[in-house]
């Protein structure tokens, strides 16, 4: 045992590996063989599923598309939750494959370091480039003509009146999802008031760099 603590202390340190860094160009080049995860920086230019956490990077080189990140320190971390926005300049570890025998991307992408560009500060509903809309009403329009829709086919018994708070959200595709009651004052109508909002036409979604979003949206419906 003496001789190998010995050996250790004339060795030294232990030095570890430390992940390769590569230009966009370099990472595009490598097969889907390697296995290796390797660092591309560069600045986000534009960003895809927010549930998937996916963006395109760009690097002097070229456009990477990074497909699925995380982040190490917290894995819990949603996508919206690490702020990344177009502008930012970002250090990204992942795996490189080919998505469908087409799409050249980074996989199981891993977040090293982010610093802010220069708009990432604008508030998130001005980095917009189309609000959602609802029968031909964009915004705060769209959702008053949906709350009047509800309310012309609600059926209530004579003399029943009340409010009730439906949260729902607005899928990339414009259908309404996750209908639920989140306060109500006519309970005996909840259920009809959801069946209402879950047969609702489709909406258009709002997009982001071009992009459909998941909105998120309260109707309050007066009985």
């Amino acid at each position: 045992m003496k001789h190998i603590l010995y050996l250790l202390l004339l060795l030294g340190p232990v030095a570890f590996a430390q992940p390769k860094h590569l230009t966009v160009k370099e990472f595009l080049k490598l097969s889907t063989k390697d296995t290796t995860s390797y660092v591309v920086s560069g600045v986000v230019t534009k960003t895809g599923s927010s549930s998937r956490g996916s963006f395109y990077l760009k690097d002097r080189t070229g456009t990477l598309y990074v497909y699925g990140i995380k982040d190490p320190a917290d894995a819990s971390r949603s996508f919206r939750q690490m702020d990344i926005v177009p502008g930012d300049t970002v250090s990204v570890l992942g795996r490189f494959t080919i998505y469908n025998e087409t799409t050249k991307e980074m996989k199981d992408g891993r977040l090293l370091s982010k610093s802010n560009g220069p708009d990432h500060d604008i508030p998130f509903a001005e980095r917009i480039d189309k609000p959602m809309s609802f029968k031909g009403k964009a915004g705060n329009e769209a959702i008053d003509a949906f709350r009047e829709w509800v309310e012309a086919q609600v059926v209530a018994p004579e003399g029943v009146s009340g409010k009730i708070q439906v949260g729902f959200v607005v899928g990339r595709n414009g259908g309404v999802q996750e209908v639920q009651i989140l306060r109500s004052s006519v309970p005996s109508l909840n259920e009809q008031v959801m069946n209402i909002v879950k047969s609702s036409p489709k909406w258009k979604p709002s997009k982001l760099d071009g992009s459909p979003l998941r909105t998120n949206v309260r109707v309050t419906v007066k009985i």
